[in-house]
């Protein structure tokens, strides 16, 4: 079995990005990127100090403002002074919110200019998380055009996004999700899956076949060891197909690098 690694992809990625930022901050630019973190969901903190980590590593400040406790009406205000603050040039929501706050109305308070994690149809940029799975098929000339790729999963993060970056590059693409009826009949048929459910260890031994890749771009914390995991699970999984990402570094390190990188962009045509 091939281990589909990111982090090489990543590190190409990140020394474009620092030899862009250098450039910005020679023109008297700091490449700013705002993050909002609502609450104290493990996951989410663990993924926003990742992403501090990188953006320090290439020059990007990185405004990470953590809300406790907020109401939809205070977090509108507040996107709406970000938004009008020049100097910020990507704004983030850190996905889940809590569920008493509107995604949807949120996101009308982040512009396309500045919606760099482009989860709005309107965003200037590409979805860095579905983009860093084009990267990673790519990388490895896994062959997708023309080829039955399943995607479960059908979030604004990956599985929409998705779907329309691989419907333009000729892929033959069916979207489910963890409710999809004979799910497991369904995509063993497929050359590629793409999982991104959140549900612990969902795709087991009687979803693959011999042959197949598989992408496990979910992540949750499995609530009887209490500890993050993917989708699938990889002890059943390994054994039979041709190709997996691992656990950590797959295409986690890509997106925060592509994030990175659409930030740079925001920069150098700030609204």
């Amino acid at each position: 079995m091939k281990l589909l690694s990111g982090k090489s992809i990543a590190k190409k990625i990140l020394n474009k990005v620092s030899r862009e930022s250098k450039k910005l901050h020679a023109r008297g630019i700091t490449p700013t990127l705002a993050v909002i973190l609502v609450g104290y969901d493990p996951a989410s903190q663990v993924y926003v100090a990742q992403k501090q980590k990188i953006a320090k590593s290439v020059g990007i400040d990185f405004l990470l403002y953590h809300l406790p406790k907020i109401s939809q009406v205070e977090l509108e205000q507040f996107l709406i002074t970000l938004q009008l603050d020049p100097s910020i040039h990507g704004v983030i929501i850190q996905l889940p919110l809590p569920k008493d706050l509107s995604l949807d109305k949120s996101f009308k308070f982040i512009s396309a200019e500045k919606d760099v994690d482009a989860l709005t149809s309107q965003s200037k940029y590409i979805s860095p998380t579905a983009n860093a799975v084009i990267e990673l098929l790519n990388f490895y000339k896994i062959d997708y055009k023309k080829q039955h790729v399943a995607i479960v999963g059908k979030g604004v993060l990956v599985g929409q996004p998705l779907k329309k970056l691989l419907d333009d590059r000729g892929a033959q693409v069916s979207v489910y999700d963890r409710t999809t009826t004979n799910l497991a009949d369904k995509i063993i048929l497929t050359k590629i899956i793409i999982t991104a459910t959140g549900t612990p260890r969902l795709i087991d031994k009687n979803f693959v076949k011999s042959g197949q890749t598989i992408i496990d771009v979910g992540s949750a914390r499995d609530p009887k060891t209490n500890k993050v995991v993917g989708d699938v699970n990889r002890l059943q999984v390994k054994k039979i197909v041709a190709a997996l990402t691992p656990r950590i570094g797959g295409v986690g390190p890509i997106t925060v690098a592509l994030l990175m990188q659409n930030v740079i962009k925001a920069a150098k045509n700030p609204t």
